[in-house]
């Protein structure tokens, strides 16, 4: 089904401002392509060679390397013969939960290739020209597999709650075929996909139209809440770069890339609720003759896109022992597609005096519903530009044996634009503006050789807040990674003169922001589930071989 209007949908993930006639959280959104979506998949943690992994990702001004095609292409002006090498990457990821008990497995693994390259020397000369050479190959820069399961203390809010919320914000009435539709006259899944959860929570048995509006008619008051949720992601970004190193006397190097980058992602979630009521609290029979036991709500989100950006890039040595480093990665131009689907199950038990369709008193009604397919693609593509990144970097040699780098980078996420949605960029973009932050990120790495065949290697890095807390309240469902720390180290073997193997263990630890299940409001009371916080806790194993000759 191609998009018709979609300026809100119930979908997978958000960031939005809490107003009174919007609704967020993990379960509900004011755009299927919200702006924390954005911003998550402009997130990159370049994860190179294992050399590059062990010295804490400090490269921009070292070279000789592939991990030279994520951070400055400089470096490949340093290559003294030709390269082909291949990393692969093993990475355990585990989910840590706050304000929430962890139920399930948060524990996620996979194998991947993290960068494969090759590097060739096309020209060589005895003049100020000394040499160029051109690389290619494929990094892998993000990694979006994990995998979440909370359930949260019990509470008097449903999401049930919610769906009324939205129904009552929106004008939402009954036709007199007894469909739930909009102020123009659209009904079911005709109306604005924003309404489709609410579609379902009312053909679910989880509200109803009464005299004073939208409320969930088959939950007592005294009710309370038990919420469990499930979250499953999987997919990763990578480019594939063709870059050209040019050598200066082997004082300057110069470098450029062009970068065709790729992202995939598909993100499921499960929401379930149950609803009980204390010992000889039960709701009367009378009123309320059908009462909601349990429901389950299932969504589905999957993104693919290609973007296209480059790379800039200049390594001095002013002194044969010392290196400066300076590049910048200008934006990146993505095109999106979406796909996005949603079902919803429902438990009600008759509680007896009413028969139901069938004649059936004291029995359980089950109810399911599907959503349409809504799929963005051909001229509703999405596309957004990524900031810019500065980078700068410096390396010391201590003869032979060590070498020292250190590295400051710069991302301007507040200028993150979308630039064309079938729904309206402005929203999405006075939230880049208003609330993301340039982020300053610094990187350390020593290598040590005692051996001439043997290199040992430790590194470390932190990353500042993307996220502005001048604002007022803003409420994050899809959790956006904020800051993060991490810790390496690495090993490495020269086996010959043409071929080397090396290690590297990294240990990295994401804070994500703060983020609901759901959240609406309709004057002053929220309805809402408990505030989750979130640490993502990364052990990345990475090797290397390379072939020189």
């Amino acid at each position: 089904m191609k998009r018709v209007l979609l300026s809100v949908v119930a979908a997978l993930v958000i960031v939005a401002m809490v107003q009174a006639q919007n609704a967020s959280g993990v379960l509900l959104n004011r755009d299927i392509i919200p702006a924390s979506s954005i911003l998550s998949l402009s997130q990159r943690d370049v994860a190179g060679t294992a050399r590059s992994m062990g010295m804490g990702g400090a490269f921009t001004s070292l070279g000789a390397d592939m991990a030279s095609l994520g951070y400055n292409p400089a470096g490949f002006g340093m290559y003294q013969r030709n390269e082909i090498s291949v990393s692969l990457g093993l990475g355990i990821t585990r989910a840590k939960n706050y304000n929430a008990y962890n139920y399930g497995d948060n524990t996620s693994v996979r194998c991947a290739i993290n960068n494969v390259g090759a590097s060739f020397k096309v020209y060589e000369s005895s003049g100020a020209l000394t040499a160029i050479n051109f690389a290619f190959g494929y990094n892998k820069t993000a990694d979006y597999n994990y995998d979440i399961s909370y359930d949260g203390p019990a509470t008097i809010s449903s999401l049930a709650d919610a769906f009324a919320d939205i129904a009552n914000a929106n004008g939402l009435v009954l036709n007199a075929n007894n469909k739930i539709t909009d102020r123009n006259g659209n009904y079911d899944y005709d109306m604005d996909p924003y309404y489709w959860s609410t579609v379902m929570g009312y053909k679910g048995g989880l509200i109803n139209l009464g005299s004073n509006g939208w409320y969930p008619d088959e939950i007592a008051p005294g009710a309370q809440m038990s919420q469990y949720t499930n979250l499953s992601s999987r997919g990763s970004a990578g480019e594939f770069s063709f870059a050209f190193g040019f050598n200066i006397s082997n004082i300057v190097y110069l470098g450029a890339s062009l970068d065709v980058q790729s992202i995939s992602r598909k993100q499921s979630i499960y929401y379930s609720e149950y609803i009980d009521y204390a010992e000889g609290a039960q709701p009367d029979a009378t009123a309320y003759p059908y009462q909601l036991q349990q429901f389950e709500l299932g969504q589905s989100v999957s993104v693919n896109g290609s973007g296209v950006g480059a790379k800039f890039g200049v390594v001095v040595r002013p002194i044969k022992a010392l290196r400066i480093g300076f590049a910048v990665h200008t934006p990146t131009y993505y095109s999106l597609a979406y796909r996005y689907s949603a079902s919803l199950s429902s438990v009600a038990r008759n509680a007896g005096g009413v028969p139901d369709a069938q004649g059936n008193v004291n029995d359980y009604l089950y109810a399911d519903e599907d959503t349409p397919v809504l799929q963005d693609g051909g001229e509703y593509r999405w596309t957004y530009t990524t900031p810019t990144r500065l980078l700068v970097g410096v390396s010391y040699a201590i003869g032979q044996y060590a070498v020292l780098s250190v590295d400051y980078q710069y991302d301007a996420y507040r200028a993150l634009k979308l630039n064309y949605s079938p729904a309206d960029t402005g929203y999405t973009n006075d939230t880049f503006r208003h609330n993301l932050r340039g982020t300053h990120a610094v990187r350390a790495g020593v290598e040590a050789k005692p051996l001439p065949w043997l290199a040992l290697r430790v590194g470390g890095g932190y990353r500042s807040k993307v996220l502005n807390e001048s604002y007022d309240f803003v409420a994050f469902s899809e959790p956006v990674a904020d800051t993060s720390w991490y810790a390496s180290a690495g090993v490495g073997f020269r086996l010959s003169d043409v071929t080397s193997i090396d290690v590297a263990y990294q240990y990295r630890n994401t804070r994500y922001s703060d983020y609901y299940s759901y959240y609406t409001r309709l004057g002053d009371t929220p309805n809402a589930s408990p505030l989750y916080g979130l640490d993502l806790i990364n052990h990345n194993i990475a090797l290397t071989f390379a072939f020189r000759f």
